[in-house]
């Protein structure tokens, strides 16, 4: 049986590889792409369609459609995106969610049956952080998104005010926006790394002293697992976190080791908390792993019964 992921293009799905990985392993034939992509790759209606949800108004003709709810819609019009989303996409055979919160927000009510599918880690980033180096090269360190819309240039600017008597520095990997990377580039301790590929940019993790992972408390990260704190928790990190709902409820639900900063993080921040920021021990959090949390979802279970259906 032949699985086509389809997503809308416009961001990074890290989360793909993973299921291109699980599922070929499990024998099927696995594709990605956009709908351009599925239209050129002859596919027909034999296979399992699995859209990463978008707006989809028309969908190509399947065996099996699964809709994977991984983020909600941003911006300021984000409800009103997903309430058009919720009555125009077609029904889908499984509807896929990262998170309780996630569900209850979108709140279906048609019978279509409902799978739970977290996010997890690759299972490399465990013996990633085993090869830690002994003496940090730089204080803090984060990974992500950096954007106005994220309000991540408050974070930058607590930072600066934070650092200007301290003996401190700040690694950022993935791509500012323009805007923030001009005001803030040159800035005492700052240090952009661009985009890298996933086992890069952890290993600059893993040479940090502490993981910062700054999630925004608005629509729609408010019912968003933020990944970065279980990959930061995974390699073992010492994380320093924002007050954000999610980064709170993530935390206590799978016990990870963290302090709790202020909105922005470094915002009158002091010294004190460095002396509560607990190590994350690996071993404990095995249980994210991308095969871990598709075993748990019991979302093979679904797609083998399409599979061994006859034609």
């Amino acid at each position: 049986m032949k699985i086509f992921f389809l997503h809308p293009g416009k961001a990074n799905y890290p989360e793909l590889a993973a299921y291109e990985s699980y599922f070929g392993r499990q024998g099927f034939t696995v594709y990605s792409g956009t709908m351009a992509e599925f239209d050129k790759s002859a596919l027909g209606d034999d296979c399992i369609l699995w859209c990463v949800m978008g707006f989809y108004p028309r969908l190509p003709k399947a065996k099996f459609v699964v809709h994977d709810y991984r983020s909600l819609s941003t911006g300021r019009l984000g409800g009103l995106k997903d309430y058009l989303k919720k009555i125009v996409n077609p029904t889908p055979s499984l509807r896929i969610f990262q998170n309780e919160r996630m569900r209850a927000e979108m709140n279906f009510n048609d019978g279509v049956p409902v799978a739970m599918l977290p996010m997890g880690v690759p299972d490399w980033i465990f013996s990633e952080g085993e090869s830690s180096p002994d003496a940090p090269v730089h204080t803090f360190c984060y990974i992500g998104e950096m954007s106005k819309e994220r309000r991540f240039d408050r974070v930058l600017s607590s930072y600066v005010d934070y650092a200007r008597n301290r003996d401190c520095s700040f690694i950022l990997v993935g791509k500012p926006e323009d805007e923030i990377y001009r005001r803030f580039n040159g800035s005492r301790g700052l240090h952009f790394a661009g985009r890298k590929p996933q086992k890069e940019t952890l290993a600059i993790v893993s040479a940090a002293e502490f993981a910062v992972c700054y999630f925004p408390v608005h629509r729609p990260h408010c019912f968003q697992t933020p990944t970065k704190l279980l990959e930061y928790a995974a390699l073992g990190k010492r994380i320093l976190c924002n007050d954000s709902v999610s980064n709170i409820s993530t935390a206590n639900d799978l016990a990870i080791g963290t302090v709790i900063a202020g909105r922005y993080v470094f915002d009158a921040l002091g010294d004190a908390w460095q002396t509560q920021a607990p190590y994350n021990e690996p071993d404990r959090l095995r249980g994210l792993t991308w095969d871990s949390v598709l075993n748990d979802s019991g979302v093979a279970g679904y797609l083998q019964a399409v599979s061994d259906a006859p034609a």
